[in-house]
């Protein structure tokens, strides 16, 4: 599937991410998004999929995040759930951008070896808060999935 051919399948889509918003949260990121997801982003602000598309049967996609305010659907809302301060459940390396249809987050990696990656976040795997150094490398319930949010994409197909 190509990002235009998954653009097309998201349902309530959300008019495009402004660019002022989008600047806002790579500073606030303190990265700025790898150009693929940036892309889909200004293009596709978000929206359903219901659990429709699969990768590798494995890692389904329910929710797409955009710079929405609806909960389900935000990048700033998700990333307040699982990475503030006060409790970080998903390495601050990555970013929430899906769910799938199970509460289990798809992210997408943000610097270092894992910029660009897409991550499958397993929410009933989480290690331990005492056990864990907040790194992707020690989490044990983090596997990398593709290496672009384009080979992700495209690596997407209709459950049978």
């Amino acid at each position: 599937m190509t990002i235009d051919e998954f653009i097309q399948a998201v349902q309530r889509k959300s008019p495009p991410a402004p660019e002022p918003a989008l600047l806002a949260l790579e500073a606030d990121l303190g990265a700025r998004l790898p150009e693929d997801y940036r892309d889909f982003l200004l293009r596709c602000n978000g929206g359903y999929v219901g659990g429709r598309y699969w990768f590798d049967d494995n890692v389904g996609v329910h929710h797409v995040g955009g710079l929405r305010e609806e909960d389900h659907f935000s990048l700033l809302s998700a990333r307040e759930c699982y990475q503030n301060p006060a409790e970080i459940r998903i390495p601050t390396d990555l970013l929430w951008i899906m769910d799938d249809p199970f509460g289990n987050a798809i992210c997408l990696g943000l610097s270092g070896s894992h910029r660009g990656q897409v991550f499958f976040w397993d929410h009933e795997q989480e290690p331990w808060p005492e056990d864990w150094d907040g790194s992707v490398e020690q989490a044990g319930n983090i596997t990398v999935v593709a290496d672009s949010f384009t080979e992700f994409v495209a690596g997407l197909h209709e459950l049978d």
